[in-house]
């Protein structure tokens, strides 16, 4: 769990001190979101190593992965501020104080892992991930691992470009790695050469910036009169229709995995990815985002409850099962806040094979972190990417996240500060594609 110990110590790394505030100065005219090329260069976010993303505004959109002098994994991570709503607050009177917009800031990461091959059993059983971490594995289900390779290792990049055309900046880039030899053999039979000749990740990240119109939570906020940081009650208006500045982010890479020695022709290689929900939020203001968000959940878009903060228990193993819809969603009780989907299509060896692509979800954990009087709460999600066997497996996802960089002026907004938050929600992305849309609830 090295990349989740990691997120952890970013949470509170990243978190920025932000108010419930008027967005006024902010969405000045005078305000620059032309997106600027970062990296290639060192940085210690997400277990560290090196660096490369475009920064636009408040937003940052990049990608991790480990050096020779840092090993990590790879990260595919949107870093931005993203408004929770808007407040209408009041004294314990009823008197009304002011209007405020609640920004936060979001930083959202994919990590992929480690491969593991399993022998399969049965086609229609999941695939135990946490089963070769013990010594003695004993599966949950009927397929058996038969070795792993981690994905930390040193990466090397190359093919960095970039460009801006139409006001769209778009840049690529490879990572890789050759020789990587097995860290885990369960079964020797057929082990080749004894290692993974090479795996790759190209990336097109592609950063835009336009004026967006979004469907924005409202709510009422009644604080104390003797302590107006006090939050007494929080109560959910409905929605407004809100339009400012938004910067896009999107990804697509491809996976690129050659000569991974398979013991079995029926044997699957499972990519394993995590992904990490969870608010962190000082004491002071604690209060308010149990009130109006304690709801975070992930689901399939058919209101079937995929994990929450009281249900996942990682040291309670869960029967991994496979997924047979191309979407989850993670949400709050009011607002959308990812969506996460794939394509079940994978080229092997040359030859594209529709559905033979598989996604393994199996639990994951609640998350209960304090640090200097703040609380980093929420849950996360193991999960895997399954491919068939082959010399040469190429997938194509892809990652977007949107950004509203501000609430408009015309929303009444004051330059009264009453209430002063720290947020940060992080994540490892359970799924191959992300749309962050905060006016959809449920898809159309």
């Amino acid at each position: 769990m090295r990349t989740l110990a990691a997120v952890l110590a970013m949470a509170v790394m990243l978190a920025v001190p932000l108010g419930l505030m008027g967005t006024a100065g902010a969405a000045s005219p005078g305000r620059d979101l032309t997106p600027v090329i970062i990296g290639p260069v060192v940085t210690d976010r997400l277990g560290g190593g090196d660096l490369v993303a475009v920064k636009a505004g408040d937003a940052v959109f990049g990608v991790v992965y480990g050096t020779t002098t840092h090993r990590n994994d790879i990260v595919i991570f949107a870093e931005y501020k993203r408004f929770l709503g808007g407040a209408d607050i009041y004294d314990a009177r009823g008197d009304y104080l002011a209007t405020r917009g609640i920004p936060v800031y979001t930083v959202l990461a994919q990590s992929l892992n480690r491969f593991i091959e399993f022998q399969q059993k049965n086609a229609t059983d999941g695939f135990d991930l946490m089963s070769v971490d013990s010594l003695f594995p004993m599966p949950l289900t009927q397929n058996v691992p038969v070795k792993a390779r981690t994905l930390v290792a040193a990466w090397s990049l190359s093919d960095l470009t970039n460009e801006t055309s139409g006001g769209v900046t778009f840049v690529n880039f490879t990572v890789s790695a050759t020789d990587l030899n097995y860290t885990r053999v369960l079964d020797p039979t057929g082990l080749g050469d004894g290692k993974l000749n090479r795996v790759a990740f190209t990336f097109h990240l592609t950063v835009d910036t336009r004026d967006k119109t979004a469907r924005v939570p409202w709510y009422k906020v009644m604080v104390d009169d003797g302590n107006r940081y006090d939050i007494t009650h929080v109560q959910f208006e409905g929605y407004k229709n809100v339009t400012g500045p938004a910067v896009a982010m999107g990804a697509k890479y491809d996976h690129n995995i050659t000569g991974w020695d398979f013991a079995y022709p029926g044997d699957k290689l499972a990519l394993e990815t995590h992904l990490l929900l969870g608010n962190f939020i000082p004491e002071r203001t604690a209060d308010f985002i149990h009130a109006a968000f304690q709801a975070d959940h992930a689901d399939d878009g058919n209101r079937t409850t995929l994990g929450d903060p009281a249900t996942l228990n990682e040291t309670a193993p869960t029967h991994p099962r496979l997924y047979a819809r191309d979407s989850v969603y993670f949400d709050d009780a009011f607002t959308r806040i990812g969506r996460f989907t794939w394509v079940t299509d994978v080229t092997v060896d040359g030859v594209n094979e529709p559905n033979a692509m598989s996604f393994n979800i199996q639990g994951g954990g609640h998350l209960t972190l304090s640090h200097n009087g703040a609380y980093f709460l929420g849950f996360w999600l193991r999960a895997a990417f399954v491919y068939p066997a082959g010399q040469t497996i190429v997938h194509d996802p892809a990652v977007s996240a949107e950004s509203l960089v501000d609430l408009p002026t015309g929303a009444n907004l004051t330059p009264l500060t009453i209430l002063a938050a720290q947020l940060a929600v992080v994540a490892i992305a359970l799924g191959p594609a992300l749309y962050l849309r905060a006016k959809a609830r449920r898809p159309k």
